[in-house]
């Protein structure tokens, strides 16, 4: 590509259109290299004004959600963002004030896998809030305490299954997973050790609903 004629066009085209300063451009062309082989008008401005749109994005509501995944540009809003969405608003029967303010508020959401992340660890959850609660907790209240902190979704599936395993190596139920599915290994093993530790003194858990 040529510099002048190409990358700069696109950089300065995007800069332009979202308002960013020299150093958030920066920032999207670290964390997103292969914008330099776009071109704005053809690639980047319909998945952007697609988003903008559906979604009712203020200009620095949208400038925002690049600034935290700069790769949602690069992806087919038809093929990969609209199912997402599709599929968030069916599933936790969102209306579309609800889906926009789900988004707007976790916006990984769109860069989650649908079928790798999101379904398989949304049915995970679904099924550690029903087992744990003896099937007391209806589905409609799982989904309820889901979307409620939907980046719980958004995590990696494997590394999800790892830490169930380990919890049920030291006896802890999976729902006490949900909302530490985040933390970093040791402070999870260090809320691990305390759980245990207050547990074997015989407090009783608490339920997280």
């Amino acid at each position: 590509y040529n510099f002048e004629r190409n990358i700069l066009r696109t950089l300065l085209a995007l800069q332009e259109h979202l308002e960013l300063s020299d150093a958030e451009l920066k920032k999207v062309m670290i964390r997103m290299p292969s914008i330099v082989g776009m071109r704005f008008d053809d690639n980047l401005k319909p998945t952007l004004d697609a988003i903008q749109n559906h979604l009712n994005l203020s200009k620095s509501e949208l400038r925002k959600m690049v600034l935290i995944i700069p790769a949602v540009m690069a992806y087919s809003f038809d093929n990969n963002i609209q199912p997402k969405l599709n599929w968030l608003q069916t599933t936790f029967h969102l209306d579309q004030n609800q889906l926009c303010h789900v988004v707007q508020r976790q916006s990984m959401l769109l860069n989650a896998s649908l079928n790798n992340t999101l379904i398989p660890n949304l049915e995970f959850w679904k099924e550690c809030f029903t087992r744990d609660y003896n099937h007391q907790c209806s589905d409609d209240d799982a989904l309820a305490e889901i979307i409620r902190l939907p980046r719980q979704m958004t995590q990696s599936h494997q590394r999800l299954r790892k830490r169930a395993a380990l919890f049920a190596a030291h006896g802890i139920p999976n729902r006490f997973l949900w909302g530490r599915a985040e933390y970093t290994d040791e402070k999870l093993n260090v809320w691990i050790s305390k759980f245990v530790s207050k547990n074997s003194d015989g407090i009783v858990d608490k339920a997280i609903f």
